[in-house]
């Protein structure tokens, strides 16, 4: 084949290739560098991706902690509420048992009261009846006394008047009360009249 020129495109078989050819083979760096870039942005949206991959299951790790830090307050918690309210239970069911502890014992002192309060009473109105029955059998005795007295008191006043009637009397008689000593030897003077005729 003939030479070419000095900055000319060899020629095959003594022709000289198209211009063409000379134009596609001058791009392919160019599209070396796209690839490149291309792969480079691949490469840092792979990085990105696996950054909020990671991030995502960090989250989700601290969110599973954080919901079961909850749980467990929640159920400590309810327990220690629970607690408590076995607590207040106990201490209400302590309060009524001492309220009604406290009552039984004053019930029971007040039926002990009242249960000495009625022997109280009935024995005062026993010792009243006995005092009364007393008093009424000494009443009883006072009052056949004086009957038993005034009897007397009228025998001899009837035998005074008997022996006044028996005695002979003055044509005008005076009207003389019976002397001390008559009284005294009268036989049917009681013991009051005879009291009186030595008062005087």
């Amino acid at each position: 084949g003939a030479a070419s020129p000095q900055g000319s495109p060899p020629i095959c078989g003594g022709q000289r290739p198209p211009p063409r050819a000379a134009s596609r083979a001058r791009p392919m760096g160019c599209v070396n560098a796209r690839y490149l870039a291309v792969e480079r942005d691949l490469h840092s949206m792979r990085e990105v991706a696996a950054a909020q991959k990671q991030a995502s299951d960090t989250l989700t790790q601290l969110k599973a902690q954080q919901s079961e830090q909850v749980s467990r307050m929640q159920e400590q918690n309810q327990t220690e509420v629970r607690a408590l309210h076995d607590r207040i239970s106990q201490m209400m069911l302590s309060t009524t048992d001492e309220h009604r502890k406290t009552q039984e014992a004053h019930g029971d002192e007040l039926r002990q009261m009242h249960e000495r309060h009625t022997k109280e009473v009935r024995r005062m109105q026993e010792e009243h009846h006995q005092q009364l029955s007393e008093e009424l059998m000494r009443h009883i005795d006072e009052v056949r006394k004086l009957q038993v007295e005034y009897r007397n008191h009228l025998r001899s006043v009837a035998m005074d008047m008997r022996l006044v009637a028996n005695t002979p009397q003055p044509c005008c008689p005076a009207m003389v009360a019976p002397t001390k000593d008559t009284i005294l030897a009268a036989p049917g003077a009681s013991m009051s009249e005879k009291e009186k005729a030595t008062e005087h």
